[in-house]
């Protein structure tokens, strides 16, 4: 990052489009985002990654990219510390996916980590002491939507070498087939946490559902803050509630109050990619009938005999 602020603005931009043509890293089936550790030495990140010591203390964020990561680390960030007031922090530094593994261990206690990684590639110490875990889903059309346009600004999410995600119509193609599996893919990814939650082999859990939080904002806080231990008057949740809405949260990010913003630097439309509509049912402006009809039928294959369901939209 340092060497990056330094170049030039022509050389910046040279350096992201070497990033955009840069092909994905790949482990264990699953494509990964194109990020340093990950570049560098995938093996040896991801077996860091599995053998890092967790301690009791450790909290541990999952979620399927774009399932409202940002949102869920705000507001646990804000329980945990008793106060609704923004970390100058953000969650991708401390992300499994791109910390530095030695640094994150000398962090101070509680250790609020997240991660999109499967579950089979977490932390064993952590997911077999039985520490606690924050499992968040999304509904997969408004995940794909999201991610869509994700990925058409950010260039470790892209590659233009592969036309990735190319059109609406190319991409969704591409994820009904899951040729770019970004962590194993939606269906996989939900489906080995459900199997995980059904045989215990995952025990501390709080599973919470993005539909849900927007829905019963309130509620949904002070059920995680229970979770977490932390006994929060109605007025703090209710300020939690109203600064992590998605327009303040957005806001806060966008304007500095959380710190400097700096994935307009990296982005292609030199823009927050991050944050665009928070919305539930954007999908139906984007999915045509045949499209809807094509997703529908992965899903009903990918979840047969799934117990997990999804909401659409909200009244």
């Amino acid at each position: 990052m340092e060497q990056f602020m330094k170049l030039s603005p022509e050389e910046k931009e040279k350096a992201l489009d070497a990033i955009r043509n840069m092909k994905f890293p790949i482990y264990d089936g699953c494509m990964l985002p194109k990020l340093d550790p990950l570049m560098a030495n995938t093996e040896k990140h991801m077996e860091s990654v599995r053998n890092f010591e967790s301690k009791e203390s450790d909290i541990l964020l999952c979620t399927f990219g774009k399932s409202g990561t940002h949102w869920v680390h705000e507001i646990a960030s804000m329980i945990l510390k008793g106060e609704a007031e923004y970390s100058s922090t953000g969650k991708v530094d401390v992300m499994l996916e791109i910390a530095d593994m030695d640094k994150l261990k000398d962090l101070p206690s509680p250790r609020f980590i997240n991660t999109h990684f499967a579950f089979r590639h977490l932390p064993k110490k952590h997911v077999e002491n039985g520490y606690k875990i924050i499992h968040v889903s999304r509904n997969p059309k408004d995940v794909m939507v999201s991610f869509y346009h994700h990925a058409l600004n950010d260039p470790f999410a892209a590659c233009a070498e592969e036309d990735f995600p190319g059109t609406w119509s190319d991409y969704i193609q591409d994820m009904c087939e899951n040729r770019h599996n970004f962590y194993g893919g939606f269906i996989n990814y939900e489906r080995e946490w459900e199997e995980a939650k059904k045989t215990k082999a995952v025990t501390n859990v709080h599973s919470a559902f993005y539909e849900d939080l927007k829905k019963n904002p309130v509620a949904e806080i002070t059920r995680l803050a229970a979770f977490l231990n932390k006994d929060l008057s109605t007025q703090l949740i209710q300020e939690i509630a109203d600064k992590c809405s998605f327009k303040n949260l957005a806001d806060a990010t966008i304007s500095g109050k959380k710190g400097e913003d700096l994935i307009p630097m990296f982005s292609r439309n030199k823009k927050n990619f991050i944050f665009r509509k928070g919305t539930t049912g954007d999908w139906k402006n984007w999915f045509t009938v045949a499209q809807n009809e094509m997703f529908d039928q992965m899903l009903e294959r990918g979840f047969e005999g799934s117990d997990l369901k999804f909401t659409y939209e909200l009244n």
